[in-house]
């Protein structure tokens, strides 16, 4: 991995800000003043900067009403109130009216640790997925974040960006523009003609399967890949075909188990004669002030248990 540690949100909303010094038909909505990039965006970029107040709902409709006047318009807010609580909006105008209008739904799973279940947002995949006419994105690292936001300049359709609160470093492994329309990338690739277990992830809980995988015997590291989903919506035809390959597969996703990675991967896979291990978080509320590392630790998504996972179905 780079030695420089970033924030998701911050590159992202820096690539809409160039841009929108251009284009005068972009437009930024926050409920939330939670990133310093927002602070040029507010101050240099005043009348294309509404600051909403704690109204997601609102915020919403609002950013339909802009898009159908021809303006291209972002939204941004905490992960759990854009996506849950503002879910009926996102049917009935971005999505049902088809609005050039991208949300920027950041602090997914356990940013917001240790905030409580009001503000981890482990349910926003299943429930963003359920809507209909709509793409669905998820940065695992700022480089991809950053190249998602030029995708999404690009198109006129409802989209949700999934970033995390915290930076990271960025992955060794290149992106590019290519990778994006892809909707995946791979981050371990092996040689071997016979594959045996392919690991699937998105989001920045795939670093702990990319550390898992470090700690595996390198005999065992042969029989192993990883991909990096970018866009679980629409489903990349093309992970479809790759998915068949493998003898095993395992997902690994920062939400409860419900709804989560490990669904989207079943319905889209034959699962026939296939090992499939489905780790996320549980399907209870998470109440305990741990610090987001031992939460993970504690249910189910620790390094150990992803390498004990992986050594299995070897």
């Amino acid at each position: 991995m780079t030695k420089k540690i970033t924030y998701q949100r911050d590159e992202f909303i820096k690539t809409i800000y160039q841009k929108a010094k251009i284009d005068k038909k972009i437009f930024f909505l926050s409920a939330d003043f939670g990133a310093p990039a927002l602070d040029a965006f507010r101050q240099n970029l005043s009348p294309q900067f509404l600051h909403m107040g704690i109204s997601e709902q609102n915020m919403i409709d609002f950013a339909c009403g802009m898009s159908l006047e021809g303006n291209k318009v972002y939204t941004y807010a905490m992960a759990p109130f854009i996506s849950l609580r503002a879910l009926e909006q996102h049917k009935t105008t971005t999505c049902l009216m088809n609005s050039d209008v991208c949300t920027i739904v950041t602090g997914i799973g356990l940013s917001y640790a240790n905030s409580g279940p009001t503000h981890y947002s482990t349910e926003d995949f299943a429930s963003l997925r359920s809507l209909s006419n709509c793409y669905i994105y998820t940065a695992s690292d700022s480089n991809t974040a950053k190249l998602i936001a030029k995708k999404t300049l690009t198109q006129k359709l409802p989209t949700f960006v999934r970033l995390d609160r915290h930076p990271f470093e960025n992955f060794i492994s290149n992106v590019s523009i290519k990778d994006i329309d892809n909707g995946y990338r791979y981050l371990i690739k092996s040689k071997l003609k016979k594959k045996n277990i392919l690991i699937i992830g998105h989001g920045t809980i795939i670093n702990r399967a990319l550390t898992a995988y470090e700690k595996i015997n390198v005999s065992f590291q042969k029989k192993i890949d990883i991909i990096d989903l970018i866009r679980s919506k629409p489903f990349p035809i093309k992970i479809k075909k790759i998915m068949q390959k493998y003898k095993s597969i395992i997902t690994i996703d920062e939400q409860t188990s419900e709804g989560s990675l490990g669904s989207l991967v079943m319905e889209n896979c034959n699962i026939k004669n296939k090992n499939i291990e489905c780790l996320s978080l549980p399907d209870n509320f998470i109440f305990e002030n741990l610090g987001r590392n031992r939460l993970l630790d504690k249910y189910g998504l620790s390094i150990a248990n992803i390498q004990k996972k992986i050594i299995k179905l070897i």
